[in-house]
């Protein structure tokens, strides 16, 4: 198996080189989807040109393409340490994997938590929805600090309406905004969800959709 250098920083950042660049054609790729292998200490990389929600951006930097992979590294006990690296290629993935370890076990999907260009939300299990950055500044909720609810039971999507005068209360600080979903989703007989949930939404104008 044909193996390759490319250099870790301190905070966590993969540096490939122009080279690996070309050869891994990531010039075109520009996004990666991970996936960490808990039980063999692995990340596996796989470039791709199609934006998902799960995403990270590989970013072009003088020459050179970084791309963040501190929290997949957490993931599998890995610890960031400068310098350089060793990858394998497999497939359509670009493996990284923990030194010494030579057992392997199943892959699973690492999601970024916040995707490079797609407005994203967050639900918990109090029903609480956070708004990212994108969110706030499209639908201005500074301005437009009330919404209101609308579901598609057999869609099973959400629309909601921001305004000045709504039945849902948004706060907004500079990072996201956030509102109670817990009354609307009882309201229409939703579950909350048992655990942290992201979406993916659309946003045209002053209403944003999102199915769950």
């Amino acid at each position: 198996m044909d193996s390759f250098k490319a250099r870790m920083d301190i905070r966590g950042f993969l540096r490939f080189s122009k080279e690996l660049a070309e050869k891994f054609k990531l010039k075109t790729a520009v996004y990666a989807d991970l996936m960490v292998d808990k039980v063999g200490g692995r990340i596996a990389i796989i470039p791709t040109s199609k934006l998902k929600a799960t995403s990270f951006r590989i970013l072009p930097s003088n020459g050179t393409y970084l791309l963040y992979l501190r929290g997949a590294m957490n993931v599998v006990g890995m610890k960031v340490v400068s310098g350089d690296v060793e990858l394998t290629k497999e497939d359509d993935k670009i493996i990284f994997q923990k030194k010494n370890s030579k057992k392997t076990g199943a892959w699973e999907l690492f999601a970024c938590r916040n995707s490079a260009g797609l407005p994203m939300i967050s639900i918990d299990a109090r029903g609480t929805m956070i708004l990212d950055k994108r969110c706030i500044t499209a639908l201005n909720t500074i301005k437009n600090s009330t919404a209101t609810p609308e579901f598609d039971p057999k869609k099973k999507t959400f629309k909601l309406t921001f305004g000045k005068k709504g039945l849902l209360n948004i706060r907004t600080i500079e990072s996201h905004a956030s509102l109670s979903m817990m009354g609307t989703f009882h309201s229409f007989g939703v579950k909350l969800p048992e655990s942290h949930v992201r979406y993916c939404v659309q946003i045209s104008g002053n209403v944003m959709t999102f199915k769950l």
